[in-house]
């Protein structure tokens, strides 16, 4: 797990791979946790693990939790590019992935999606924010504005508090006309969090 008190999902409560997933699988639980690792609009990182295609991950805050803030609360890095400058209107390709939070586990929602024009979908946008690089090591990680992926605000979904999330592949995508390994996951980070209550 993380250090306490760091604003990343702390524990994988279950890996499903679906079909042609599992790159990184070897290095779970290590490879989805702790900071992204972005490489920027137009390259691919490969510090991720791939879900494959309709695959999930269900991930827990254990020693913090997200909170409703101010806009979004929520930060998902994949590793989408996006087209090189200049080249027309190229799609790269997207692996893209519904998202749900729950409180306790038990209980789930889902954010509301549309696959046509990516909205609410995780998986599109390109990261930045990488502690291991001079690029992205001033960018951080919980800031909307410059680390890259996908914001989602709890209060859309009538939460106050969140401590699971759950990834799912949408499968849909597709590469060259090849089916891709699915959504390829690099981090959750809590762009609102606090520490959560010492058990009594």
């Amino acid at each position: 797990t993380d250090q306490a008190g760091v604003p990343f999902v702390d524990r994988v409560v279950e890996f499903k791979k679906g079909p042609g997933g599992g790159f990184n699988e070897g290095k779970l639980p290590e490879i989805v946790l702790g900071p992204p690792h972005g490489t920027g609009a137009t390259i691919g990182g490969s510090h991720v693990l791939s879900l494959g295609r309709e695959g999930s991950i269900t991930l827990e805050f254990v020693d913090n939790e997200v909170i409703d803030g101010e806009g979004v609360d929520l930060l998902i890095f994949e590793n989408s590019i996006k087209p090189a400058p200049n080249n027309g209107a190229v799609d790269p390709g997207y692996d893209l992935a519904k998202v749900e939070v729950s409180a306790d586990g038990l209980t789930w929602k889902t954010f509301a999606f549309d696959t046509g024009t990516r909205t609410g979908c995780a998986g599109h946008l390109p990261v930045y924010s990488n502690p291991e690089t001079d690029e992205g090591r001033d960018l951080s990680p919980t800031d909307p504005k410059t680390a890259g992926g996908e914001g989602f605000d709890i209060a859309e979904l009538g939460f106050k508090v969140v401590r699971f999330v759950r990834i799912t592949d949408l499968g849909l995508s597709t590469l060259g006309g090849k089916t891709t390994q699915g959504f390829d996951l690099d981090a959750v980070a809590a762009v609102h969090s606090r520490a959560r209550a010492a058990k009594k």
